[in-house]
């Protein structure tokens, strides 16, 4: 049986780009692959140059199909890609039409009672603005120091004209957060901490006397490999076990469904 969080590489197609190839090059030490430079610069100007649905289009293809190896074709159909599609051109061209962070946290708690996971693995609405607001520092730290790789492209994520990160989320962007909270527990730990203080990861680095080392910032979040298993983890074999992958596929769907819609 397929592990949960590689059903769950398919099942969010698109956040396989920066899950299954990286993740399994830095488990194995192997490098990453060689256009992976490249791969991730044609992300970034897809991402950022989004004005027509097309575009939108485009730019989720282009994710598909570089897992297109990686995914199961079920997960690949047009109806899914174009739900992305649409959503994201939506949150593009209309900050009003972001995805609100409460309808992420409400879909991701929805799926957390689904399987029956822990009531404590549940998230509000201001830790997962907290754990946004660290990726997006990351990956403007990482790309000002000349890092090019799958987890450093900024343009995912929805921001305002000033560049602070926006309440709301685009939909690549809020599958990524779905995929962290389902399989880094250590990351959405250390949002809670510092949401229940008032801190953000990008207020920390505006105050360059007190900034953190780069492995307390999110370096080691951006470069770990899937940990043990967790509470999620455990509940979602556990859902599988008793409920088989299809009812699980079920489960996810309905949470992107929520998501994006």
């Amino acid at each position: 049986m397929k592990r949960p969080s590689d059903l769950l590489f398919g099942a969010w197609n698109p956040i396989a780009l920066f899950t299954s190839r990286y993740f399994g090059a830095k488990r194995t030490k192997a490098a990453l692959p060689t256009n992976h430079r490249k791969q991730a610069e044609e992300l970034d100007q897809l991402a950022s140059t989004i004005q027509t649905p097309a575009d939108a289009r485009r730019f989720v293809d282009f994710l598909a199909d570089l897992f297109s190896k990686e995914t199961p074709s079920a997960w690949t159909r047009n109806s899914l890609l174009g739900l992305i599609a649409r959503a994201e051109f939506s949150a593009v061209s209309d900050p009003q039409k972001t995805i609100p962070e409460p309808r992420l946290a409400e879909a991701w708690n929805a799926y957390v009672d689904t399987i029956s996971a822990p009531e404590d693995q549940k998230v509000a609405a201001a830790e997962i603005h907290n754990l946004r607001d660290a990726f997006l520092t990351a990956a403007h730290i990482a790309r000002n120091r000349g890092s090019r790789n799958f987890w450093v492209v900024p343009s995912i994520y929805a921001t305002l004209p000033d560049g602070r990160l926006a309440p709301g989320c685009r939909a690549v962007e809020s599958i990524r957060v779905l995929w962290d909270l389902a399989n880094m527990p250590e990351n959405i730990k250390a949002a809670r901490d510092r949401a229940s203080k008032g801190v953000l990861m990008s207020d920390l680095y505006r105050k360059p006397p007190q900034s953190p080392s780069s492995s307390a910032t999110g370096g080691d979040m951006l470069s770990a490999g899937i940990r043990n298993p967790y509470p999620i983890d455990l509940a979602q074999r556990k859902y599988i076990q008793l409920n088989g992958n299809k009812a699980f596929s079920r489960a996810v769907i309905a949470m992107l469904t929520k998501t994006l819609s």
